[in-house]
Formats: structure tokens, C-alpha cells, sequence
């Protein structure tokens, strides 16, 4: 598998949002001819092909191989959204072994990575602006780009991201207050705060507190491109304790003020 990046998407993807109630699944008629990855935004998700069932909760990443006879449903909740993409590697011409290699579950990892790649994708299909389709390939393909390293993630360094994940898990959900700490999630890993730090950084590249600035800063660049709330409010609601810190830390990892990246981009 490892020449799937010699394909191109058809231009045919599509990039859309949807939202699953409770008691309403998703249950595919026919099996899919196309190949299918989805972002949970909000609740929890549970997908089922077969004898297969995976829970997939917000912030994490699934994918769907062409072929699947599948349904989806909101799991412990009253409803569960996504943003997801429907493409095909070489559609005409299908071949089986050019699906991706990847597990119905896809990432834990990453989160405000994938997040922004998945809504930019969306705000360009949804503008269809001259370019459109060039520009969403694109992104996609970063996205799948990104599943793919974490597929071929060596087992001594998967082994690592199992000892840390609830910590990470623990991360991704409570990035929003001001109050989390390293050490919470060092307690949460059942670790030492020295040794969660040092076994992050070595599967990372990064300290846990860049990696949590970046979640707060991408959550709040999206804030700012998709949402009219004030810069004070989206400081706040992306887990800082004030629009100063806020604006600091984001000029820091954008190189514009949040003002001048609103501004820009509308």
C-alpha cells in the first residue's frame, strides 16, 4: 500500500456536515462505492459493519472503506455531528487493494489538526469559489496524508501513545479550562508529571503545553472564521483566561493578532 499517494481524487469528492438523532441512524442501502473519512464535531458515534462495532467520540477521526454496508448512529446521546468526505481513489476503475489500509478508527491523536483540515475543506466546498475542487482535493489529501503516519506509527512508538492516551483523551476534552493542568493529565496516564512530559515529547516533537496552545489557538481560528462572537468571548470559550493571554499566545502562533486573522480571511 505504500504507492497510494500516486492516485488522485476524482472531482467528483464531496465535503458535507451532518447530524444524527437519537433513534435515527444512518444505514447504508446498498454498499458504498466510495470511500468515506468523517470528523466527530459533537457527542459520540457508533458505527457498526457486520460483526464490527467501533465507538467513535468527538474530536476523533473514522474512515470507511468502499464496499461497506454500514450504519451510524448517536451512541449515549441525544444526537452526533460530523464533517465527512466522500471520495474515490481511481473510480472507474476500481481496484479493491486501492482502498486505504486503514481501521474503522482512524486517529486519537492529532485532534486540532484534523479539525481545521476538515472545516476548511468544508467552508471551500460549500463557497465553490473557481478552485474549489483543486483546494478541497488538496486538503483531503493532507488529511489522509496525516492517518497514513499515524497508521505506519512503529510499535515501540504506538506502545508510548497507549501509555499516555488517557492523558491525551483527557486533553482533548477539557482543553477549555483555564485551570487544566500538565499535572492532571500525567494523573490520568497514572504517571509521573517528568515522565508523562518526557514520553509526550518523544512521541509528539512537542512539550503537552504547546500541544494544548495549539488546540486552543486552532479552536479559536475556526471561531473567528466561522462565528461572529466577539475576540473576548472566544478567548474564553478556547480556554484562556483573558483576551490578553489570548491575543498574545495567538500572535505568537499565527504571527497576526486574532483581529487582523479575522479580518483577513473574510
Amino acid at each position: 500500500m505504500n504507492n497510494i499517494f500516486n492516485y488522485q481524487l476524482s472531482d467528483n469528492s464531496i465535503v458535507f456536515t451532518d447530524t444524527l438523532k437519537k433513534g435515527s441512524p444512518y444505514i447504508a442501502k446498498t454498499p458504498r462505492n466510495h470511500e468515506s473519512i468523517f470528523f466527530v464535531t459533537n457527542g459520540t458515534l457508533l458505527y457498526e459493519n457486520g460483526d464490527m462495532k467501533e465507538v467513535i467520540e468527538t474530536g476523533q477521526v473514522g474512515y470507511i472503506a468502499r464496499g461497506s454496508s454500514d450504519k451510524s448512529s448517536a451512541y449515549l446521546c441525544d444526537d452526533v455531528s460530523y464533517v465527512a468526505v466522500n471520495f474515490s481513489f481511481d473510480k472507474e476503475n476500481y481496484l479493491p487493494e486501492k482502498t486505504l489500509p486503514f481501521k474503522t478508527l482512524c486517529s486519537k491523536g492529532l485532534v486540532y489538526n484534523y479539525e481545521k483540515l476538515f472545516k476548511d475543506a468544508l467552508n471551500h466546498y460549500i463557497l465553490k469559489m473557481p478552485g474549489y475542487n483543486t483546494i478541497c482535493n488538496g486538503l483531503i489529501m493532507q488529511i489522509i496524508g496525516c492517518l497514513y503516519n499515524e497508521y505506519n506509527t512503529d510499535v515501540t512508538k504506538y506502545a508510548k501513545i497507549q501509555r499516555i492516551e488517557a492523558g491525551i483523551e483527557y486533553l482533548n476534552k477539557h482543553y477549555d479550562s483555564p485551570e487544566l493542568k500538565i499535572s492532571d493529565l500525567a494523573e490520568k496516564a497514572y504517571m509521573s508529571e517528568k515522565h508523562f512530559r518526557r514520553v509526550f515529547f518523544d512521541i509528539y516533537n512537542q512539550t503537552p503545553y504547546t500541544y494544548l496552545q495549539k488546540i486552543r489557538i486552532n479552536k479559536a481560528e475556526i471561531l473567528l472564521l466561522y462565528t461572529s462572537k466577539n475576540i473576548s468571548d472566544i478567548a474564553l470559550q478556547c480556554g484562556f483566561c483573558d483576551i490578553y493571554s489570548f491575543s498574545h499566545c495567538f500572535k505568537k502562533h499565527t504571527g497576526i493578532s486574532p483581529s487582523k486573522y479575522r479580518a483577513a480571511h473574510i
